[in-house]
């Protein structure tokens, strides 16, 4: 954690609701605030937490040597827990969730699979419906999750951690060489090191862990920078690892390949924007095409292809969200696209920029942390946690003026040839080139809008009301959807083991289609050896 006032009461009430035998599991808050209230706030809520007989624990960190990988090796090195829970401070987990990650890692008769070093949860989403941004970011979560990362973990046994709501066999991270702060995705980079060291890991996309969502611009693009920076500072350090000592079929090296490399989509993307207007400009691209058929020929591909994700995508995540996927909500979750598609165009100057500062750029850059806003979505009849921060704390963001510098650029360069496509008449070309501006600028405008700025000196809400969101940071949602336990805010922690019959009940209720013939089994074995130790970071 860092300075985060808004959920930290939030998420350790969460963890300490966990169902698990109470001598064998801890809790780890790892603070590294600077702000007085936020470190009082942590440690009175952990006294309550301890009051209670659960076993909460501060480590507060002054330097933030490593950042955030930093505070994870220094957690680690204080515990001798046979397992790893962590969650980042905007989750809120179900009370369920060891009970049912734990037992993957043994077989039905208890034997533990020992190459096993992660499972990794699927992420819900608390304020999915708050505003275009957050609607397009849970349609590229659930895709990149339900069909992505769940192809992956059945057809080559491997998915990188998303930094978050996953089990860690500590053997596993010891056998890897800890945690590393030599990336921006920490995360990523120790999951190929423990796939060089010969470990596998699991995603399950049936156990969901709800997260809150970047509710502002310069908060997704804070976040968006650090990851696409970090991957490639994760090639410039194994990708030659990758390519020469790994051994393994060429199918899955292939794979594991285009996984390393996918942040090249966007320096990709952005020259061939770049470099398609002249083409089409000088009639060197459509050849013996007229301008419409050339321009079917090339939006529809694509325009097929996000169709089919989108669908598949809302199909695969019904059990994420509360609400059942009926024809209407269906709909609605395809029509996620549309907004998905104008951030997605607006996003390629600053994906771009990000990519050449890690190309580019020093190794060791600083952890710039996305800004939370405590949003809470709960079925009506669900209990809210009740504790929620009484002030509205809003903590400075760098607005990257290079990254901005970029951007305009970008919508200069498109608004110009706008322009000459519609004198020349190409009317098809005028639109996707002012389409393409558009979006971009967009995105420009409401930079800085995390601290009611945009453009850094101007509020739109003042006079443009309608571009602005409706999400205030602070604010409660209450949402029809939201993949949230309705046990995950009991305010009391069982002091033993609890049964499992209500667990699998529910999740065969609730539409998971996990293998529960010997999970139940599993459950029973493992609640009553392993150790646990939560690491909320």
């Amino acid at each position: 954690m860092f300075n985060e006032h808004a959920v930290a009461r939030r998420v350790i009430e969460a963890a300490a609701t966990m169902t698990w035998p109470a001598d064998r599991l801890s809790i780890q808050v790892l603070d590294d605030s600077t702000d007085e209230d936020t470190r009082k706030l942590v440690e009175q809520i952990s006294a309550q937490m301890r009051s209670r007989g659960i076993d909460c624990r501060v480590l507060h960190r002054t330097d933030r040597q490593g950042y955030k990988a930093g505070a994870l090796e220094a957690g680690r090195r204080q515990t001798e827990a046979e397992f790893l829970v962590i969650f980042d401070s905007d989750f809120v987990p179900p009370t369920d969730f060891l009970l049912r990650t734990v037992p993957h890692f043994y077989q039905a008769d208890g034997t533990p699979h020992t190459d096993l070093a992660l499972v990794q949860a699927q992420w819900g989403h608390l304020n999915h419906n708050d505003w275009a941004l957050t609607l397009s970011q849970s349609l590229w979560v659930d895709d990149h999750h339900t069909l992505q990362m769940a192809w992956r973990s059945a057809a080559h046994q491997f998915v990188n951690f998303t930094g978050t709501a996953g089990v860690w066999r500590a053997a596993a991270i010891e056998a890897a060489g800890g945690w590393k702060a030599r990336s921006l995705v920490e995360d990523c980079e120790l999951s190929f090191r423990s796939l060089f060291a010969g470990y596998r890991t699991k995603f399950v996309k049936e156990i969901v862990a709800p997260a809150e969502l970047p509710a502002t611009v310069t908060a997704y693009k804070a976040q968006q920078k650090r990851w696409t920076q970090g991957w490639v500072q994760l090639q410039r350090m194994h990708l030659s690892t990758m390519l020469t000592s790994y051994r393994a079929s060429l199918l899955r090296r292939v794979h594991l390949l285009y996984m390393m490399c996918i942040s090249w989509q966007w320096p990709l993307w952005a020259l061939w924007m770049l470099v398609l207007p002249a083409l089409v400009y000088t009639g060197h691209w459509y050849g013996a095409l007229n301008s419409s058929v050339g321009v079917v020929f090339y939006l529809l591909p694509s325009l097929i292809w996000l169709g089919v994700s989108a669908t598949l995508a809302s199909l695969e995540t019904r059990h994420t969200y509360a609400k059942p996927l009926t024809a209407r909500t269906f709909l609605g979750r395809v029509a996620r696209v549309f907004p998905n598609v104008v951030i997605s165009t607006g996003m390629l100057p600053h994906q771009f920029s990000a990519f050449c500062e890690g190309l580019f750029g020093p190794m060791h850059s600083e952890f710039e942390r996305t800004p939370k806003g405590a949003s809470l979505a709960l079925p009506s009849s669900a209990s809210a946690i009740e504790a929620r921060p009484a002030a509205k704390r809003v903590y400075k963001v760098k607005i990257h003026r290079p990254y901005v510098l970029t951007e305009l650029f970008f919508c200069a360069y498109f608004a110009t040839w706008a322009t000459l496509f519609a004198l020349a008449g190409l009317i098809w070309c005028t639109v996707i080139a002012g389409y393409m501006a558009s979006c971009i600028l967009y995105l420009v405008f409401h930079y800085g809008d995390h601290d009611g700025r945009v453009l850094f000196v101007l509020d739109p809400r003042k006079f443009i009301p309608w571009l602005s969101p409706t999400h205030k940071a602070g604010s409660a949602t209450v949402l029809g959807g939201g993949a949230l336990d309705r046990s995950v805010c009991t305010r009391s922690r069982p002091s033993k083991y609890r049964s499992t019959r209500p667990t699998a009940e529910r999740a065969t209720a609730e539409g998971r289609t996990e293998d529960l013939g010997d999970l139940a089994r599993r459950i029973a074995f493992a609640a009553g050896q392993p150790s646990a130790i939560i690491l909320l970071a």
